[in-house]
């Protein structure tokens, strides 16, 4: 019995080392909110992300922004545990139509990553969308002009695509756009220093780069319906989620 609660013990004490040491606030990434039938790995169902949203606002989540976040960050501040922030991809018109009315139930602030020039075009968003969901407190970022793989890019084109699509949002917005996205999460040391000195205040990456208070490669979390069961969703909101991956893998 003695053995049994050392080991009990033991086992408590790990895992609040675990937390202290792995803690890692979970950034969600979303792409597609609404039909699930076809093949695409980034799909989640409204009913699966209304289900998402409710467990956040159950459990007391504190849901934040990525601009506050950042800025948590970059202050060196603690930041809660149950904190999370939620993003989406590439602009899809299913954001707006099917996401957005349920992140204004919850009271939810997030973040969408534009791919500037699919703007206006059908299945994506609009310039009107993206005043409406600005005006609403909806963060509206930057994923380039063309969602072309910047390190396969030369420095030019790199800078190109940060500032055409940077120009283009913010003058329908009519105020400064800050945040970025790294298309596919491909980045070096070099385009994040162009990044930069383009004058964003932080950039969100995909489970690329090793440090996790870095604001310019925040890392994130993909939420798809292929795993999006809430006993998974907590798993990846417990920001715990790397613990595993990061023992498997070999230093």
């Amino acid at each position: 019995m003695k053995r049994k609660v050392l080991t009990l013990a033991a086992l408590a004490a790990g895992l609040i080392f675990l937390a202290q040491v792995h803690y890692e606030v979970p950034v969600l990434m979303y792409h597609h909110v609404g039909d699930t039938s076809g093949s695409s790995p980034v799909n989640v169902s409204t009913k699966m992300f209304e289900k998402q949203m409710e467990f956040l606002k159950v459990h007391r989540y504190r849901v934040v922004s990525l601009e506050d976040l950042l800025d948590l960050i970059k202050q060196g501040k603690p930041i809660p545990k149950n904190t999370v922030s939620i993003t989406f991809d590439d602009g899809n018109l299913d954001n707006f139509k099917n996401a957005f009315p349920i992140l204004k139930k919850m009271r939810f602030r997030a973040a969408i990553f534009m791919i500037t020039d699919n703007l206006n075009k059908e299945g994506w968003l609009s310039e009107e969308d993206l005043k409406i969901l600005d005006g609403a407190g909806i963060a509206i970022g930057s994923h380039t002009a063309h969602h072309t793989y910047l390190p396969d890019l030369k420095k030019e084109e790199v800078a190109r695509e940060l500032r055409e699509s940077r120009n283009r949002l913010e003058k329908i917005l009519g105020h400064p756009v800050f945040l970025f996205s790294y298309p596919a999460g491909g980045f070096t040391e070099e385009i994040k220093q162009q990044v930069i000195r383009e004058g964003y205040r932080g950039a969100v990456t995909t489970n690329r780069g090793k440090d996790r208070h870095d604001p310019y490669a925040l890392r994130r979390v993909k939420i798809s319906e292929a795993n999006g069961s809430l006993f998974n969703f907590w798993i990846k909101t417990s920001g715990l989620y790397r613990v595993g991956k990061s023992v498997k893998e070999p230093s």
